[in-house]
């Protein structure tokens, strides 16, 4: 037994050797070969960029993407791509070429965030090739009428609706905000491509018009520009967009009118204890109203319209009903001594291209302004509202979606608005908790400091903004549901001025 585990385990070490020994020599063969072939590799590598650099796949990529970061200082830009969503930043140099769509060349600070761009650049160097506006993005520009909801994936223009992803951006200038920054009083840039909205720039922002001492003129009507139309209540802090208005507030057969710049996210004043107030004139109105026997009511009270009837110059709420029709609800702006006012209600169930439960007028005089049509789907607004018109370009992208005309009602300019809110229920509320200290506004209208609580307002999009003192002043857009719930809300701090 001895004699065979002599002979046996000297075989065994043999073999194993033997085996280790063609392992290790394979291994170092198959290495060399790996090195040998990577060496190759490069040398074409190397050969095609020094034949053609730019057109080497192997070298250069090209995708389209939308620009959301940038560092001028250290030259670089970042980057998430249409298709895919895929994050990635790259370099460029002062040589590098920016192009407008056209071929113009441009500056990295003249392209905004959220620009949609065919983006060349090197796969090993990270380093930008070419910038160019991509061609076949489209664009919205002047868009003042749109409801923007990112929950429900979806943005209503001018009463057509678009697909809103998660990846979509808000930009302000160079800095990137979040959906419920933007307001209705904004005017927004909107970029997409094929079926999707993919970048949502603000152009023209919004500060805030506050009045002082104005309790003499609460009931009655505010007049920013042509822009915004409210009823004056107490304490009001109102979004505006940026720029110069002439405000007018007219009350009880008087009126005060001043001049204001609107700065975007500052408040500007107005003390009426300071303003000139002046006795207003008086307006005749013929009202012509089909059928004949309908009640009217002129700023809330039943009103004899058989014969003219005289208003002060300025804006007055109209409410026309009658059983079996649809009822009327408007404002007119009185600015001459005679005016004519048409209206024609429509039965109940009658087919028409308005929108909503309340119709508007049916005809004007030129005497007499109609304020505050309800929108309809069309993208082009009725006259003498206020509002402009997208302007387009780009591919077109086909109806993204059907039009969904409520939903484009919800959201229009503040053109006309009541300075009032409706509420869904007396009983459901709407908490804000934070910021402590701050004053809250919703749609213009003082409601407390918070922690507050009011009653829940209507369906739709509202405008909550936060005041306080040493502190921006902030508005978030919010989107309120008919829900039979209480509403509690939490915002940021304020930042200090």
């Amino acid at each position: 037994m001895k004699n065979i585990e002599k002979v046996v385990i000297p075989v065994i070490i043999i073999m194993l050797v033997t085996v280790l020994g063609i392992y290790y020599i394979s291994r170092e063969y198959e290495k060399q070969q790996a090195q040998k072939k990577a060496s190759q590799i490069q040398e074409e590598l190397q050969a095609q960029e020094e034949e053609n650099p730019v057109d080497s796949d192997e070298l250069v990529y090209q995708t389209v993407a939308m620009l959301v970061g940038k560092n001028e200082e250290e030259h670089k830009l970042k980057f998430i791509t249409i298709e895919g969503d895929k994050l990635f930043e790259l370099e460029y140099e002062s040589k590098t070429p920016f192009l407008g769509k056209h071929g113009n060349s441009l500056t990295p600070s003249e392209i905004p965030l959220g620009e949609i761009l065919d983006v060349t650049y090197s796969i090993h160097s990270k380093e930008l090739i070419e910038v160019r506006i991509s061609s076949e993005a489209w664009t919205f520009t002047d868009v003042t009428r749109f409801e923007i909801a990112p929950e429900e994936g979806r943005m209503d223009i001018a009463g057509s609706t678009y697909k809103l992803p998660k990846t979509a951006v808000v930009s302000y200038g160079d800095e990137l905000a979040t959906f419920m920054d933007v307001t209705n009083v904004d005017t927004l840039t909107v970029k997409g491509y094929g079926r999707k909205v993919c970048s949502v720039i603000v152009d023209r922002g919004h500060g805030y018009l506050r009045l002082l001492n104005d309790s003499y003129f609460e009931g009655g009507w505010i007049e920013v520009g042509q822009e915004i139309i409210k009823t004056v209540t107490e304490d009001m802090l109102i979004p505006v967009p940026e720029g110069n208005y002439h405000v007018r507030l007219t009350n009880r057969g008087y009126a005060a009118e001043e001049d204001v710049v609107i700065e975007r996210d500052k408040e500007s004043e107005i003390d009426l204890s300071k303003a000139d107030i002046k006795e207003v004139a008086i307006g005749h109105v013929s009202f012509t109203i089909v059928p004949d026997y309908a009640q009217l009511f002129v700023d809330g009270q039943m009103t004899d319209f058989e014969e003219r009837v005289s208003l002060e110059y300025g804006v007055h709420r109209i409410h026309v009903e009658l059983a079996g029709y649809e009822s009327v609800d408007t404002n007119i702006r009185i600015s001459d001594k005679f005016a004519n006012v048409d209206i024609t209600l429509e039965e109940e169930g009658e087919d028409s291209t308005t929108s909503g439960t309340n119709k508007t007028a049916a005809g004007k005089a030129s005497a007499a302004t109609t304020l505050t049509p309800t929108p309809t789907s069309s993208p082009t607004p009725a006259a003498n509202t206020g509002y402009s018109i997208p302007h387009f370009s780009g591919t077109v992208p086909s109806p993204l979606l059907p039009d969904r005309t409520t939903a484009a009602a919800s959201s229009t300019a503040t053109t006309g608005s009541t300075g009032s809110t409706d509420v869904i229920s007396d009983t459901r509320k709407m908490y804000v908790e934070s910021p402590e200290g701050a004053e809250v506004y919703i749609d213009g209208i003082y409601t407390g400091i918070v922690p507050v609580s009011f009653v829940k307002p209507e369906k739709g999009s509202h405008v909550i903004t936060l005041s306080q003192n040493g502190y921006v002043t902030k508005s978030y857009t919010i989107a309120v549901s008919d829900d039979d719930r209480d509403v509690t809300l939490s915002f940021s701090d304020l930042v200090s001025e």
